[in-house]
């Protein structure tokens, strides 16, 4: 009984922080602020978390278990375009969460000043998602799908527009534009696959 108050406390500091974070900047938020925002006294808040750093890694903990959700399940394609639109659809269901959407914002708002956010952002929004797609690749190849002689490029290749759009759309515009998104992804999506798939 008594864990279960303290992962509803700890869920709801993890919430309260997010919201706040995103909208008022990380380091614009105290400890005793979130901790007033939650109903609590400061010195409950460090009962669960050391500071904030602590906080925003939880939160970008939050993040990384959504992305891992979006992974579609390898084996399970039977042609290039199949495997990206599948990616894709898997992507969007997740990511466009109301919760996910804040923990964007704050990745986009923090890198510059946080360098949490910073390595955040490099090592799951550009290195992992190139290493995943070059295996996919790799496995299209070796299936005679694709005609491609160097997977390494086409995996940057297609994830640099990604994050291009995703910089474009939550730091040029308010909010992201959804339908704009699946329209250029879709488009994007169609794009790589007449590169590299094998004609005949």
């Amino acid at each position: 009984m008594i864990k279960d108050k303290n992962y509803s406390t700890k869920q709801r500091i993890l919430d309260v922080a997010t919201d706040l974070f995103a909208q008022y900047g990380f380091k614009e938020v105290s400890m005793r602020r979130i901790a007033a925002e939650v109903g609590i006294k400061a010195s409950s808040l460090y009962k669960h978390y050391e500071n904030k750093e602590d906080i925003l890694e939880s939160i970008f903990d939050v993040f990384r278990e959504k992305l891992s959700q979006t992974e579609p399940s390898i084996p399970e394609f039977t042609s290039p375009m199949e495997y990206f639109t599948m990616a894709y659809e898997q992507f969007m269901q997740v990511m466009w969460e109301p919760t996910i959407l804040k923990i964007s914002k704050i990745i986009t708002n923090e890198q510059t000043h946080s360098k949490v956010a910073r390595e955040f952002l490099i090592e799951e929004m550009t290195i992992k998602p190139v290493q995943a797609t070059k295996y996919v690749l790799d496995i299209m190849q070796e299936k005679g799908m694709i005609d491609v002689s160097d997977t390494q490029v086409f995996a940057e290749e297609y994830c640099a527009y990604i994050v291009y759009l995703y910089f474009e759309q939550n730091i040029l515009n308010s909010a992201p534009n959804i339908d704009f998104i699946d329209k250029k992804m879709k488009q994007h999506n169609e794009f790589i696959v007449r590169c590299i798939q094998k004609e005949g």
